[in-house]
């Protein structure tokens, strides 16, 4: 009983999002919003397998995110390539970048390795930011296009206007959660499951831990990498502040807020992320104080995340199972 109400509020949440460009018409900066959400979800959501179901801790994240954004930039741009082919080129990219700096990360454990992803994040902002043939440095790289108009049957869309990017952004959150959830609910969830808990357990019953690291830092690089693009795209311009050590913090906040090693902690850290501070502008002065208050009490009193407390929340209002309802 618990399980159908749980797939009925899902499909719930699915149909108001799907039909958000008609409920926000009056309000085209709620979907506005909504758009960053998905924008941000999605390197949220390579961090979250990263993170919350391989132990593996990058503070460098927003960087591949970035090399995914400038490659996609300088393909759209000076070489004229689609949006689509700059896409697939960039997230290769990303994700090739993520085995080659992984194998590097991999020598260190604990703190040291999250110091090593925070000084490789470090040095893909610095070449951003200083490379001005190629990204146009500090001032950013300007005048990055939106998707070309596709046709679908006998209609031509374009992505100029905010409901059709809209889609866009949201059909590529979809399809990053339903590469977290193929992942997870496969053997390689189950392999990286087992080498958070113990890695020296999983090495001494034969699996080669190094090679499943690199998959996973290479697979979460790679959606960084498709995040950035989404987010370049929209906002026609890049620049190395998107990209800093700051934001990818935030995105470690993002997943661990949502809920670490949840299906949908990314979705709620990045709606949380992207909706409070807007919220809370009505108290411009304390807004940063509230918001930091938040996130301390959330991570005090919610170890879990959003996910976990809505998780326990459930368990608790859903009756208990052979009981009469």
């Amino acid at each position: 009983m618990a399980r159908s109400l749980l797939w009925v509020l899902g499909l719930l949440v699915l149909a108001a999002l799907l039909s958000a460009p008609n409920w926000t018409a009056d309000h085209p900066y709620v979907l506005h919003m909504l758009v960053l959400m998905c924008i941000f979800a999605i390197p949220a959501v390579g961090l979250n397998l990263m993170l919350g179901y391989s132990g593996l801790v990058s503070l460098g994240h927003m960087g591949f995110a970035g090399l995914g954004a400038y490659t996609a930039a300088v393909l759209m741009v000076d070489a004229r390539w689609s949006f689509w082919s700059a896409l697939g080129a960039a997230t290769i990219a990303s994700g090739l970048a993520g085995v080659c700096i992984g194998l590097i990360c991999f020598r260190f454990r604990g703190h040291f390795f999250m110091i090593v992803t925070l000084a490789f994040g470090l040095l893909l902002h610095a070449v951003m930011n200083n490379w001005d043939a190629v990204t146009r440095g500090a001032a950013g790289f300007a005048g990055i296009p939106r998707p070309r108009p596709v046709q679908w049957g006998d209609e031509i869309i374009s992505f100029g206007p905010l409901p059709h990017f809209y889609y866009l952004a949201l059909g590529l959150a979809l399809l990053a959660f339903a590469v977290q959830y193929l992942v997870v609910r496969s053997d390689l969830g189950r392999i990286l499951s087992a080498i958070r808990q113990d890695e020296r357990l999983a090495r001494s019953r034969g699996v080669d831990v190094l090679l499943y690291k690199t998959v996973v830092f290479a697979l979460g690089s790679a959606l960084a990498g498709v995040g950035g693009v989404l987010q370049v795209s929209f906002l026609r311009v890049a620049a190395p502040a998107s990209f800093n050590m700051l934001e990818s913090i935030n995105t470690v906040l993002i997943v661990i807020v949502g809920g670490a090693g949840s299906l949908m902690g990314p979705a709620l850290g990045a709606l949380l992320y992207v909706a409070l501070p807007e919220w809370l502008r009505l108290a411009n002065e304390w807004r940063l104080v509230i918001f930091g208050g938040l996130l301390v009490l959330i991570t005090l009193f919610a170890p879990a995340g959003l996910a976990g407390l809505l998780s326990s929340l459930w368990r608790r209002l859903s009756p208990p199972r052979g009981g009469s309802s």
